[in-house]
């Protein structure tokens, strides 16, 4: 049975209706994680319980099941890291139902012109905005579009990698790149998609592997240097390759902190409009595999860098997005309509109950749609505790 066929009979089983894929389908982390084994995975158990409990969350709404069976679907036809995407809607949905006392869960309506009438999507012309979940809290309804935050980096130098894979023909070897750190995300975004459409270095890791050269180090458009490791395997022992790579929390957040920009449209300029980043170790290994203390820092620190800098940022946005030229909107528009971001730590992978979601709250103290406060979130304290109260930070004496 291959992983796809598994997954089928998964979810058939868990909506008890037939359930057809399109031709498009895909192997990767998540379904190769569900294959059948003697004793099922933590991860399987936890995987199919979250299908479960949506699904009777959502019984009495055709349109909401369909909704997740769709999303569940999508899930079999990503490679690489498309799958992430509609996996992590899936993880955050299930977080918030699991609170008895929050009312009114469910996934906006594209269209619905009268919420969406005064949100920057509407602003720039677009005739419908594509947020996934709406809530609400006691006295507020908050909007949140769901995003895997996967390093940019990461992802496009794994593009190219695959790339490399695909054309050449030998497949003894391990290829890593060092110390991908100080990543600046605008510039190595850049500096990377362009080594995908030009193919350059794709052409000289060939030429290197070729001639088995163990180190090679390339300049990129900006002047900077990517430098990679490559490993052939010795006769008798196991081909192992090690890179290095540092760390530090609040580089790392300066790194990620224009990210929150490439979801300009999700954001609406009345009401409470957040954001929603889940992490999984299969998706963001830089993060995950930190320690708790480490993550804390990092989150807290790329929240205030959106919540304080960008939001006295007034660069026209264009400069990042140059088909936005003309649009008079300013990379302070957008940082302003951030109410709060949303930060899921998913630790399906090994713990099950209440430790499957470490969830941290961040409320922009310079919101001009809606501030939020801690005390927003109190609802989240009465219900009983099948999941743990998120950490909830307004940085109300932290704004300057």
């Amino acid at each position: 049975m291959s992983q796809v066929e598994n997954y089928k009979t998964i979810l058939e089983e868990i909506f008890g209706q037939e359930i057809n894929f399109s031709k498009t389908i895909a192997t990767n982390r998540c379904m190769g994680a569900l294959m059948n084994s003697e004793e099922p995975s933590i991860f399987k158990n936890n995987f199919t319980e979250r299908l479960i409990r949506l699904r009777d969350y959502f019984s009495s709404s055709e349109k909401h099941t369909k909704e997740i069976i769709d999303t569940a679907k999508q899930i079999a036809s990503g490679t690489a890291y498309k799958w992430a995407g509609p996996y992590s809607e899936l993880v955050a949905l299930d977080y918030w139902i699991q609170f008895e006392d929050l009312e009114n869960i469910t996934f906006p309506d594209r269209g619905d012109t009268e919420t969406y009438a005064d949100s920057i999507a509407k602003k720039l012309g677009h005739q419908e905005i594509d947020i996934d979940i709406s809530l609400d809290l006691t006295t507020k309804k908050i909007y949140t579009d769901v995003k895997c935050l996967i390093p940019t980096h990461i992802e496009l130098t794994d593009q190219i990698l695959t790339l490399l894979n695909r054309k050449i023909k030998r497949t003894d070897f391990l290829i890593g790149i060092d110390n991908l750190y100080n990543v600046d995300y605008l510039r190595t975004k850049s500096d990377l998609v362009y080594e995908i459409q030009s193919g350059t270095l794709i052409k000289e890791l060939e030429k290197c592997i070729n001639e088995e050269i163990r180190h090679y180090t390339h300049t990129l458009r900006s002047g900077e240097k990517a430098s990679f490791r490559i490993s052939y395997p010795t006769p008798g022992k196991n081909n192992v390759l090690m890179t290095m790579r540092e760390m530090n929390p609040y580089m790392l957040a300066n790194d990620y902190k224009y990210k929150i920009l490439d979801y300009y449209n999700k954001f609406l300029i009345t009401e409470p409009s957040l954001i929603t980043f889940v992490l999984n170790p299969w998706f963001n290994s830089e993060m995950m595999l930190s320690d708790d203390m480490f993550l804390d820092v990092t989150l807290r620190s790329l929240s205030r860098r959106i919540f304080i800098e960008l939001t006295r940022d007034h660069t026209d946005l264009s400069v990042l997005f140059p088909h936005l030229s003309g649009k008079g909107i300013t990379i302070s528009d957008v940082a302003c309509k951030v109410s709060g971001i949303i930060f899921i730590k998913d630790n399906s992978i090994k713990k099950t109950g209440s430790e499957m979601n470490d969830v941290h709250i961040y409320l922009n103290p310079n919101a001009t749609n809606r501030i939020l406060s801690s005390r927003d979130f109190d609802i989240l304290n009465w219900s009983p505790a099948k999941n743990r109260p998120p950490f909830i930070d307004d940085f109300a004496d932290d704004n300057y």
